[in-house]
């Protein structure tokens, strides 16, 4: 049996009409778990309202579907009130894109979230992160950092990459990659993308897996 972890996909997002329940198994490829992430508006200085709709479309699918928070610091929303919002509703991490909403992870107002994530050994996931900004962040802070469409490898065992391709998974160290197949915002399904990679247990499950319970 080939399992999987979907470590990024973005299901329940009614603007681009991404709220059909992708099907999970077929054969001996089975996705165990999914995850989903709320980020969509790259341009917008309130993007929570995607971890909200993911929120309302998942909470009467059982234990399969795992969510990820989301902030910008420049959003209207006290940080300290937004996160908490978040996690009592129940998030594994939260996802964050500095290039497109136009701030640095270095940014103080980030430092609740920061302590939050490192407090609950929640997994913090980047899109577009800079590798200065990275090193920093690390120098300061306990974190489980996944990277998003990664362009660089740190040699640092806290930072995973999340790829979704045989390319991507063949640039970046196999110990420190999960798979994650951005369903279906590439055009490409769950379950489809799932067969097409080339298997390989801790890429596509034990990884993650393990990431879950540091």
């Amino acid at each position: 049996m080939r399992r999987f972890i979907d470590a990024n996909t973005h299901y329940g997002i009614e603007l681009y009409k991404y709220t059909v329940t992708p099907r999970t198994e077929d054969g001996d490829v089975v996705v165990e778990k999914v995850v989903l992430n709320p980020l969509y508006k790259y341009a917008c200085e309130c993007c929570v309202d995607g971890f909200y709709q993911q929120y309302l479309w998942a909470r009467d699918k059982g234990d399969k579907f795992l969510r990820l928070g989301i902030y910008n610091p420049r959003c209207r929303v006290p940080v300290e009130t937004e996160i908490r919002r978040q996690l009592e509703r129940g998030v594994i991490g939260f996802v964050l894109s500095p290039p497109h909403h136009g701030f640095s992870l270095l940014d103080g107002r980030l430092n609740f979230l920061y302590k939050a994530v490192e407090k609950e050994r929640l997994l913090l996931f980047l899109h577009g992160a800079k590798r200065e900004e990275l090193e920093g962040l690390l120098s300061t802070w306990e974190l489980k950092i996944l990277l998003l469409y990664p362009s660089f490898t740190l040699d640092d065992k806290r930072v995973y990459y999340v790829v979704g391709s045989k390319e991507e998974a063949s640039r970046f160290p196999r110990e420190r990659s999960v798979y994650g197949s951005d369903s279906p915002y590439r055009g490409v399904e769950l379950l489809e993308s799932a067969k097409e990679f080339p298997y390989d247990e801790a890429v596509a499950h034990k990884n993650f897996e393990r990431l879950l319970f540091l």
